[in-house]
């Protein structure tokens, strides 16, 4: 495509941002959430949306747009929540509580399993997952220096490991497992109060 074809293409397309990009991309959770991410298409998203299917192509291009695009809403939502945890006065205590919500795993669940069949997802997850591991810790670590002072611990694997528990016993939750769960969290409770016991 020449320069001018595609500098025309690009200004047919609509904002993804505008109200039908957002209730398009809402669409596509919500199907992931209730069917799974292999029932998703342009006309099953654009119907639960009420919009018709054409609507994916002008707005997102094709439905790997659509659905990058949904992904990358989805874990900026995450980003976000992350990095005002970490931000917090007891940001162990904030950033334990955030990873640990039961809201989204299914979704979290279906990105995952997407990203096995999706190079486009696949990418993302793995970018955000090493982004993860450089977030700024300073706020977390003066809350660690005397309690690891003996030990090889870091903020950012101790946050890491706050991540991996609270991810799984969502995802847990979600399959209907709950055997141990509350012991589990009274355990990360108890690690976490002591990690923090001066704030």
């Amino acid at each position: 495509m020449k320069a001018e074809e595609q500098t025309s293409a690009a200004r047919r397309r609509g904002a993804q941002d505008s109200a039908s990009g957002a209730a398009l991309m809402d669409a596509v959770e919500a199907v992931m959430r209730q069917d799974g991410y292999a029932a998703l298409t342009a006309r099953r998203v654009a119907g639960h949306a009420k919009l018709n299917y054409q609507l994916v192509f002008y707005y997102f291009g094709s439905m790997d747009e659509l659905l990058l695009a949904t992904y990358r809403r989805h874990i900026g939502r995450y980003r976000e929540a992350a990095k005002e945890a970490l931000q917090s006065d007891r940001p162990l205590h904030a950033y334990w509580a955030a990873s640990s919500k039961l809201a989204d795993a299914v979704l979290n669940m279906e990105f995952i399993a997407l990203s096995n069949h999706n190079e486009l997802i696949r990418a993302e997850t793995v970018m955000f997952g090493e982004e993860l591991r450089t977030i700024d810790f300073h706020h977390v670590a003066p809350a660690l220096q005397e309690a690891t002072a003996e030990a090889k611990v870091t903020p950012a694997a101790i946050v890491m490991v706050l991540n991996y528990v609270g991810s799984l016993l969502s995802v847990e939750s979600a399959l209907g497992i709950q055997g141990v769960h509350s012991e589990i969290r009274a355990l990360v409770d108890w690690c976490v109060d002591r990690l923090e016991s001066d704030r």
